[in-house]
């Protein structure tokens, strides 16, 4: 077998241009300079003699933040300078010696296959074989020796790639001070960062980041281009400077069109804590003011539009609510808008778009963002309209009302409690007044979980509650069927607990406002209560109404709510019996009537006895009311204890009138289906069959 030289071994320069290195050292040579002298000339700056009051204080404090900035920067300038330099160094020595080992590899295969060529052509010309000793050891001299090079190449570009990542680490720590990670994309952190310190330059610069940030988002060509832009900049979008410019820069359009990308998304089943776009969303949006609130303006969930179009931006409010970072003021605003789409559709806001049924409850993550914040503020704006309540108790919670009873609570807490609590009540009376097409809300539901909350709530009010009682007895609300507030006041004691609770927050409020108008602090229980949250209703007509006239008031709205339980134990029991009827009338009656003569009579027959057995046959069947019935002896008594022997009469003249504006609840009326039931099936029987 004829011997062949090794195949030369691969000797490449090191990757990269240690010309670029080059530039970057001299840029950084030039920077670092300009930092020193910012240094030095910022130093006396730093006393300002002679300067006083707050503006010297602003100006000393930017002077001395500007003086900071420039030496972190030096330091971390001369330090990267210097590593990066060492760097160089090396890489020039690594690149000569490659060349080294190159230009002898060259010289090397030159020489060998000189050699080669003569020994294996004097064997050939001799006759003899062509491999000759000679040879074999040329060919294992020319491999030991491109092993050792290749050896050493490896060993160099090992060195230069340790002293690479070494320098990373140090360009990382010098960074750090100016707010670098040392991964990609620290242009920006460095910006943010040096904008909080830097004011008056940071405003401009995170401005041209924002704008930055739109500009990527809307030019993404692809799903995935956009998730990759979203991701990127995602923790600055929150960054208010960086926020305002980015909304600005999208409009109305450009965020309407992120929402839809969003909706698409979940269509594929991603939740929100998978979506970067929709935590973006949430810090961009989560400050909503300036520029940003005119956006939000433009960009508003309609409540009447039937298509799948908004409910997929609902399904997208969803998704934005439920991601890290959203705030409350994007909750409230939201919530509501949310809120008022059911009330009109009735059904869960995003329920029918594409992935409205796959993904959570749009109001609830509105909720849990509002209770996670703790901004008691923004829970009362979302519950600051009965309509929201009436809502919010009427809609089903498979997953319980915890969030919901936060938001209450928190509600409570806040300077509009007053209105956050008339506007319960007033959701609570608006189905209650003789006549009325409202919904009553069925106190079964989410009212059951939420009514420890939602008494609280009622019963730290007390300058929503006299006012309310007051009116009564001062002559009623403007309107023929008294205020709702006083007949949703009823609703809410219908429970025992809640009239338990109530009934203390009153004693003790007619108390505190007896002795007042004793010391003269007040003329009567409301000339000070009335204000912000029932104005509209009590600003005239509290006058002169005594503390004695509103306990018996509320002894009234106390018998009220017992009737009223009864009342509506009853509407639910009719309710059942007429369902049971219109499934009986279909599913048996008219099979019934079309029998024949004969036989339809004995069927018939079995019929009604078979409906009455079965309660089928629409008839209410609930026993007597045997709640308490409290009489003028009652109002006397709670009047005596709670405030003395001389306020009964006033009670009673309390008592009996509000008992006449309140009235007694009424049974529901006859349905139609029940007046169809008194009319006899005609007999079908003679009619010809086919």
């Amino acid at each position: 077998m004829t011997p062949s030289l090794p195949p030369p071994a691969s000797l490449p320069l090191p990757p990269g241009s240690v010309e670029a290195l080059g530039a970057v050292l001299d840029q950084l040579a030039t920077a670092g300079y300009a930092a020193g002298l910012t240094s030095h000339l910022l130093g006396p700056a730093a006393a300002l003699p002679g300067w006083q009051g707050a503006d010297a204080t602003v100006a000393a404090g930017e002077v001395a933040a500007a003086l900071a900035v420039a030496a972190d920067l030096h330091d971390a300038l001369t330090v990267a300078a210097g590593r990066l330099a060492g760097h160089r160094e090396l890489w020039l020595a690594v690149a000569a010696r490659v060349e080294e080992l190159r230009a002898e590899q060259r010289a090397r295969f030159a020489a060998a296959a000189e050699r080669f060529g003569v020994l294996v052509g004097t064997a050939v010309e001799a006759g003899g074989p062509v491999t000759s000793a000679a040879a074999d050891r040329l060919v294992a001299d020319v491999t030991g020796q491109e092993a050792a090079a290749a050896a050493e190449h490896r060993a160099l570009l090992g060195a230069l790639d340790d002293d690479a990542r070494a320098t990373a680490a140090v360009l990382a720590a010098a960074g750090r001070p100016l707010g670098g990670t040392g991964r990609p994309g620290d242009a920006a952190a460095v910006t943010v960062r040096l904008a909080g310190l830097l004011p008056g330059w940071g405003s401009g610069a995170l401005a041209d980041l924002g704008r930055r940030a739109a500009d990527e988002l809307t030019g993404a060509g692809t799903a995935a281009a956009l998730d990759a832009a979203a991701v990127r900049w995602q923790r600055y979008a929150a960054v208010p400077g960086v926020a305002d410019a980015l909304v600005d820069r999208l409009g109305a359009d450009g965020v309407r069109w992120l929402l839809t990308a969003l909706t698409a998304s979940a269509a594929e089943g991603a939740e929100a804590a998978d979506q970067p776009l929709a935590g973006l969303l949430a810090g961009a949006l989560g400050s909503p003011g300036g520029s940003t609130a005119e956006v939000l303006a433009a960009v508003r969930l309609d409540p009447v539009a039937p298509d799948d179009a908004a409910d997929g931006l609902a399904v997208a409010m969803g998704l934005v609510l439920a991601a890290p970072g959203a705030g409350a003021a994007l909750a409230a605003t939201w919530g509501r808008q949310l809120l008022d789409r059911e009330a009109v559709q009735g059904v869960r806001a995003g329920a029918g778009g594409t992935a409205g049924a796959l993904l959570a409850d749009p109001v609830e993550a509105a909720l849990a963002t509002l209770a996670r914040s703790g901004d008691a503020s923004r829970a009362a704006r979302l519950l600051a309209d009965p309509g929201a309540w009436t809502t919010l108790l009427g809609r089903p919670w498979p997953g319980g009302t915890g969030s919901l009873a936060a938001v209450v609570e928190l509600a409570a807490t806040a300077p509009a409690a007053g209105q956050v609590a008339r506007s319960l009540l007033v959701s609570l009376g608006a189905g209650l007044a003789p006549g009325s097409a409202a919904r009553v809300v069925d106190d079964r539901g989410a009212m059951a979980g939420l009514r420890p909350a939602l008494t609280a709530l009622v019963a730290g009010r007390p300058d929503v509650v006299l006012p309310v009682l007051g009116a009564a007895v001062a002559g009623g609300a403007p309107d023929a069927d008294g205020d709702p507030a006083l007949r949703g006041l009823g609703y809410l004691v219908a429970d025992a607990g809640a009239a338990e609770e109530l009934t203390g927050a009153v004693r003790a409020a007619v108390r505190a406002a007896d002795a007042g108008a004793a010391d003269g602090v007040t003329a009567d229980v409301t000339a000070d209560v009335t204000a912000d949250v029932t104005a509209d209703v009590t600003a005239d007509v509290t006058a002169g109404v005594t503390a004695g006239a509103v306990a018996g008031a509320h002894v009234a709205v106390l018998e009220y709510g017992q009737r009223l339980r009864y009342a509506v134990d009853w509407a639910r029991a009719q309710s059942a019996a007429v369902d049971g009827q219109i499934v009986w009338t279909l599913g048996v009656s008219l099979p019934v009537a079309l029998l024949p003569r004969g036989a339809g009579e004995v069927a018939g027959a079995v019929e009604d006895v078979l409906a009455d057995a079965l309660g089928a046959d629409g008839e209410v069947e609930i026993g007597p009311d045997t709640g308490v019935v409290r009489t003028r002896d009652d109002v006397v008594a709670f009047a005596t204890g709670t405030l003395g022997a001389s306020a009964a009469p006033d009670a009673r003249t309390g008592f009996e009138r509000t008992t006449r504006l309140l009235g007694g609840p009424a049974a529901p009326e006859e349905t139609l289906l029940d007046r169809l039931g008194d009319v006899d099936l005609p007999d079908l029987t003679h009619r010809s069959r086919r």
